[in-house]
């Protein structure tokens, strides 16, 4: 399966809409598609929209931690929202909560 990345940046917030299975696969996709939002000095909030997400791989938690390294690297905050139960559940497994702020 494979993950559509679907960004919008307004201001200093991007909102990055994804849709799909986020897995071993498709997080490369992620990581080349999110580079630019990274790179642009204007974005500071980088906002994770997973309403369209139908699940996630464990391995994709740490992948998500080390996004959210890079963001506060370059002084960027990372938000995740409209997560479904099970990825939700898997993310609270994973302690993402601690590093990631989860709507």
């Amino acid at each position: 399966m494979s993950i559509n990345v679907s960004i919008q940046a307004q201001g200093a917030q991007a909102s990055v809409t994804l849709r799909g299975v986020l897995d071993s696969m498709s997080q490369a996709t992620l990581k080349q598609q999110l580079e630019p939002v990274l790179a642009n000095a204007g974005v500071t909030q980088i906002r994770l929209d997973f309403s369209g997400v139908q699940s996630m791989e464990a391995a994709s938690a740490g992948m998500l931690m080390m996004l959210t390294h890079t963001a506060k690297s370059r002084n960027k905050t990372v938000g995740i929202v409209n997560a479904n139960p099970a990825v939700l559940s898997l993310m609270h497994k994973a302690n993402l909560g601690k590093v990631i702020q989860i709507q």
